[in-house]
């Protein structure tokens, strides 16, 4: 950055005092405009509580995600000095030395969540990203407004839709292959977990003809007076003939699954906003389509299983994986073939609980460690949620601990901790990605 004019210094040192910060707090945030083009910012400073990152009239984002306050003071501060960037009329910067002018442009950013990049390997529509970044050949840009991130992998483009999920940082790993993960207020989680809606993962379908699905053709042709058979999706042929596992193909179909040469555990369907249903096993809460690899989350965002092979086997489709941490492990997903299916019946309300309370008995203050009140909320029979914050519609009970859920199925909190005083009960608990986060359910 240049240097600053006498008048420019005596600005920013006024503008920190205004606004209760440092002097090197405020060139700090300063800096971080310049390189966002006066528009965003990603910063670190103590003054702001860490590491965080402001857009113009979007997301402002603070390691410390409750602290409204300190949202509004970077938000203010950012909104002056970008003002001060943009109103500048010669007064602010001291000319650059001849020796450091040059015609070549500056350079992006990279290797981290929010280096500018000026380029536009990712589609048109989603306009300017909030942040961008790369390493090595893996780039990704994230669109807050749109509600998208796109991850360019050796120039392949894939985006996904990031849902509520606020993201604050992403990262990658190498090892066998490549993983790819981001941090938002849900903690880290995996971009694979996320629904695929362009780029690779949307590729153009192929033509009607094509997808006649050559296993409902061998296996379903049943007598007119016999019950219709359950549907089978329909299976996009590659160019090898095999099928291919794909968004498309997947979503919305039911499988039996269970180990390899063992037992199934039961029905699972895979529901299009990437849930599982059906019958729930630890193993299988959520899925998602990586490069024609189907893979299977615990109720943690753990990679449980990895399935990579779809072929048929007696006529029905079979897809074969296994789990990436215990190698030798197999699984297997099977069509259900041709036989009738009763859907699984829907998910009672807890009986008696070991739980000292009743949980579905009046309104409940969600407060954080210091006390203060988020959200009221009431916890129904049916175990959905009224009130509360967005993020959590249901509940349930594991045990003697409290457990509320996002939409998805995702756990946001947990509470395992009960106090009775002065006739009112209180549970104390943290949230599912931060255990480091407290918060407390008190009896209202």
């Amino acid at each position: 950055m240049r240097n600053l004019t006498s008048e420019g210094q005596a600005k920013i040192a006024e503008i920190a005092q205004r606004h209760g910060i440092s002097t090197d707090g405020a060139m700090t945030m300063l800096d971080a405009l310049v390189r966002g083009g006066g528009t965003m910012a990603q910063f670190s400073h103590p003054d702001f509580g860490g590491s965080g990152q402001w857009m113009m009239g979007g997301m402002t984002m603070v390691s410390d995600l409750f602290n409204n306050a300190l949202k509004a003071r970077v938000d203010n501060i950012c909104i002056e000095l970008s003002n001060l960037l943009a109103n500048d009329q010669g007064w602010l910067w001291e000319p650059a030395p001849p020796q450091f002018q040059s015609s070549q442009p500056s350079s992006s950013l990279s290797g981290s969540f929010g280096g500018w990049n000026s380029g536009s390997w990712w589609p048109a529509e989603l306009g300017q990203p909030n942040s961008s970044g790369g390493q090595n050949d893996i780039r990704y840009a994230y669109f807050g407004h749109a509600n998208r991130l796109a991850v360019d992998i050796a120039g392949t483009v894939t985006v996904y839709d990031t849902g509520d999920h606020m993201i604050s940082g992403v990262s990658q790993q190498q090892g066998n292959g490549w993983t790819v993960t981001f941090t938002s207020q849900y903690g880290t989680v995996p971009v694979s977990s996320l629904r695929v809606v362009g780029g690779a993962g949307e590729q153009s379908a192929p033509a009607p003809a094509l997808q006649e699905p050559a296993f409902q053709e061998r296996t379903y042709q049943e007598p007119a007076q016999e019950p219709a058979p359950a549907p089978v999706p329909a299976t996009p042929p590659s160019a090898s003939g095999s099928a291919a596992l794909e968004q498309d193909y997947l979503s919305g179909s039911t499988w039996t699954f269970g180990p390899a040469g063992g037992e199934p555990f039961g029905l699972v369907t895979l529901s299009p906003e990437g849930g599982i249903a059906g019958d729930v096993h630890p193993r299988a809460r959520f899925w998602s389509v990586e490069n024609g690899v189907l893979s299977f989350y615990d109720a943690d965002g753990r990679t449980s299983v990895r399935f990579s092979t779809l072929a048929p086997e007696g006529g029905v489709p079979v897809i074969r994986g296994d789990d990436p941490s215990a190698p030798g492990q197999d699984y297997v997903l099977r069509s259900p073939a041709a036989q009738e299916v009763a859907p699984p019946p829907p998910a009672s309300a807890p009986g008696t609980l070991p739980i000292p309370v009743d949980l579905s008995a009046g309104d409940w203050a969600l407060e954080d460690a210091a006390g203060q009140t988020l959200a009221t909320l009431r916890l129904k029979p049916d175990q959905s949620i009224a009130g509360g914050r967005p993020t959590e519609v249901r509940w349930r009970a594991d045990g003697d601990t409290l457990v509320l859920l996002h939409g998805s199925g995702r756990p946001t909190a947990r509470f395992d901790t009960f106090q009775f005083r002065a006739g009112r009960w209180s549970l104390t608990g943290s949230l599912q990605s931060d255990p480091g986060v407290a918060l407390t359910l008190r009896q209202t």
